[in-house]
This record gives C-alpha cells, structure tokens and sequence, in this order.
C-alpha cells in the first residue's frame, strides 16, 4: 500500500515546491502538496492546522506523514502536537519553534502592509533559495504568490510570530526530521538544533541549500522522507 504524505509549503509559496519530491517519490509515496494560502481564513497557525486536521481525517481516516516547510513546519508542528492521532511522522524543512532571533519578521509584516505586490513577492521568493532558479519555476511561484491575500499573508505571520511552541515539543512523539539548507538567509542551524534538542524523537540531517530544500536538494527530502516511512512499517 503506498503512503501518502502530506506537505505544507510556507508563506507566499505555491505547492509547486514539491512538484519535484512528488516526481522523485512517484510509485513510493503519494505527495499532496496543500494550498493553504488561498483558502478561506482566518490564517492564525492554529487555524490552518485545524483545517488541515480536518482534511486528513475526511480523506485518509489513518495517520500520514507530514511535511512543512517554513511556516508550514509551524503548522505541521501544531498539528502534531494537537492530533497524534493524525501524523505518523514529519520532516521539518527550514523552520522553528519560534521566531525568536528570525531578525526581520517585524520588517517584512511592515513591508507587506503597506508595499505589498509584485516586487515584494520576488524578494521574498527569491531569498528562499541559494540559487536562482529557473525562469519558468519562478514565474509560476510570483503568479501564485499574486493570487494571496494580503490579509492570509499577515494574519499568518502575525499569529507566527507570537506562537512560541517550544512547551508542546516534548509531547510530540512520531518520528521527525528536521532538514535545514545551511545557506538559509532567514532560518539559521540553530534553529534546527533547538528543534532536535526539545523533540523526543528527532534527527537532524544539514544540506548545502537555501531556504527550500525541498526543491533545492530534492535527493536528500526524499531520503529523508523514505526513512521516515520505513520507521512506520
């Protein structure tokens, strides 16, 4: 039977960010990439978490591995914590417990209230990866991050930046993997070793990326994600 994963991609970024670990998996594990970003809100973390909860259940009725990256770890962290029942593993690319030391958080929500369109969404697509990509990837990340409220873009790094998480680590007990890109301009390791050292049950693997490791280093994410699925079997 071939499991399913489930993966969140982080703020202003299409599910096209897995369209490669989806292609790298195919046979193995079926990717669902959600789009969570232009559902309806309200987008606190613990709300997209819920709803995320909800479409596991209706469409899986068992546990799946889930994958977050960025502020989609937030949300797969807070899905973890409030419904075990659901997630039989995670792998955490490039996010935290908390915003703590993140550095611009405040910077970019002033950006995105009052200069949000087109040159902001390439800013901040284009320092998510160490290298630039291709021309039509990219072009196809800036017309769906055209598609995003500004409230969902707000409203969810709003909500991040005031959620600290570390309390509920501890109680998180399926396998995880935190996969960090050390090139990463916004998230640094430290930030992935604070999540292995409050996580029970945590491995910690670095690749030579940006940001999204997910796309950038799409043999590693699968590794990582084949191993995870064995420690379920």
């Amino acid at each position: 039977m071939t499991s399913t994963l489930v993966a969140v991609p982080g703020t202003l970024c299409s599910p096209e960010i897995f369209t490669r670990l989806a292609g790298e998996l195919r046979d193995e594990i079926t990717v669902e990439a959600v789009d969570w970003m232009t559902e309806p809100g309200p987008w606190g973390i613990e709300d997209i978490a819920g709803r995320l909860a909800v479409r596991i259940e209706r469409d899986h009725g068992a546990p799946v591995l889930v994958a977050g990256h960025s502020t989609g770890g937030s949300i797969a962290l807070t899905l973890a914590a409030a419904r075990s029942d659901l997630v039989a593993g995670l792998l955490l690319a490039n996010t935290g417990a908390h915003m703590r030391g993140h550095g611009d958080v405040d910077r970019i929500l002033d950006t995105i209230a009052t200069a949000w369109g087109p040159k902001l969404h390439a800013a901040v697509l284009d320092r998510s990866f160490a290298e630039p990509v291709p021309a039509r990837f990219r072009d196809s990340l800036l017309a769906y991050a055209a598609t995003v409220q500004q409230e969902a873009a707000l409203d969810v790094l709003r909500s991040q930046r005031d959620l600290d998480l570390t309390a509920r680590l501890p109680h998180i007990a399926c396998p995880v993997t935190v996969l960090h890109g050390v090139l990463d301009r916004a998230r640094s390791v430290a930030d992935a070793e604070y999540l292995v050292a409050h996580l029970p049950n945590c491995a910690l693997r670095t690749v030579y990326t940006g940001h999204s490791p997910v796309w950038e280093d799409v043999r590693a994410t699968a590794a990582a994600v084949r191993a995870l699925n064995h420690e379920n079997r």
